[in-house]
């Protein structure tokens, strides 16, 4: 007798409850549908996942292009994985489509999607609420509340002129962009916001990116602001040598830019830990216990506030000792 005879007889037979053991006993599919390689959160929710569940993955990576995403998600309706995991705003509507406009000849809509790094879930357009997406989604936003990074940044000092920079075409940078001018504009602070410069196709390019903090940066603002953006990210040292150059400290969204980039500081979430939370999310959903639609969409419950030392003694702007008792140093040269 098959599994698929078993499980029907087991329904049958009133034995619902013993499901989600069958279901944690055989194997799962899960595909991983990114869009700058594997990060600390794709190996958080394959370790996660992997302790808890026999599980296969099929990764599939549109290497920052948003054009290949049609493609992948195409596949994913046609391989039929048990779950589905995706990273980043840009990833997700692709895969899903928004709460208000969803297409199922396109988007995923009958196979359970956990994503991980959202920023703002709801402001996306991804679900009415974070209680829950009411429909076959669920995930994790990596993303500090901007009310927490304002106060972050003005627990480090001085933060009267504030500069800004994001992606056009990232709809999380735009947002958080917009949100942080807000907050910075209520409390007094002069805020100045430029998007990265394109090229034809619209895509924020290198030399985009220096010619914009060139323009931010001449003003010698108290801090140049980098929200939580893949081309960001992606090219966060630069953006940091340049703000060095010009003296000016830089506050990020993410880890990354703070880790290996040299920013002065950011309060985050790791990328590890948001992964983690999103592989319990998802062995929910794969061992039977819960649906993606009745799990909330969360936030971690704790940041980081991390310091780069040796950015800190370029600058020579260091932090206040009551930071320094609960802050994560970095940066610093091995003993």
């Amino acid at each position: 007798m098959n599994r698929r005879i078993l499980l029907q007889a087991g329904l049958s037979l009133g034995l619902a409850p013993l499901l989600p053991a069958l279901a944690a006993d055989r194997r799962h599919k899960v595909m991983l549908l990114l869009y700058r390689g594997v990060t600390a959160a794709e190996r958080g929710f394959m370790d996660y996942l992997q302790r808890q569940l026999p599980v296969d993955f099929i990764i599939r990576d549109a290497g920052s292009d948003k054009a290949k995403l049609p493609a992948m998600v195409a596949e994913a309706k046609a391989l039929k994985p048990d779950l589905i995991y995706t990273f980043g705003t840009t990833v997700t509507a692709e895969t899903v489509g928004s709460f208000a406009q969803r297409d199922p000849s396109r988007h995923i809509t009958d196979i359970p999607v956990v994503f991980n790094i959202v920023a703002d879930p709801v402001g996306a357009g991804l679900a009415p609420d974070t209680r829950s997406s009411l429909r076959n989604l669920t995930g994790v936003s990596h993303l500090a509340p901007p009310e927490a990074q304002w106060q972050a940044m003005l627990r480090f000092g001085t933060a009267k002129r504030i500069a800004i920079v994001y992606s056009q075409n990232e709809k999380n940078s735009v947002l958080a962009s917009a949100r942080l001018t807000k907050l910075a504009q209520q409390a007094g602070a002069t805020v100045k916001v430029e998007g990265i410069k394109t090229d034809a196709d619209g895509k924020p390019t290198v030399q985009g990116l220096a010619s914009t903090l060139t323009e931010l940066l001449a003003d010698k603002p108290d801090w140049l602001y980098l929200p939580s953006d893949s081309f960001l990210i992606a090219h966060a040292a630069a953006a940091v040598t340049q703000a060095q150059v010009a003296g000016v400290p830089v506050f990020a969204a993410t880890e990354e830019p703070v880790r290996q980039g040299g920013a002065l500081a950011g309060l985050v979430s790791p990328y590890y830990a948001a992964g983690q939370f999103a592989g319990f999310k998802a062995e929910q959903i794969l061992s039977g216990k819960r649906k993606a639609s009745e799990l909330p969409l969360d936030t971690l419950a704790r940041f980081t506030y991390l310091v780069n030392i040796q950015s800190a003694r370029q600058l020579r702007r260091y932090p206040p000792l009551a930071l320094l008792r609960y802050a994560e140093i970095v940066g610093a040269a091995p003993s």
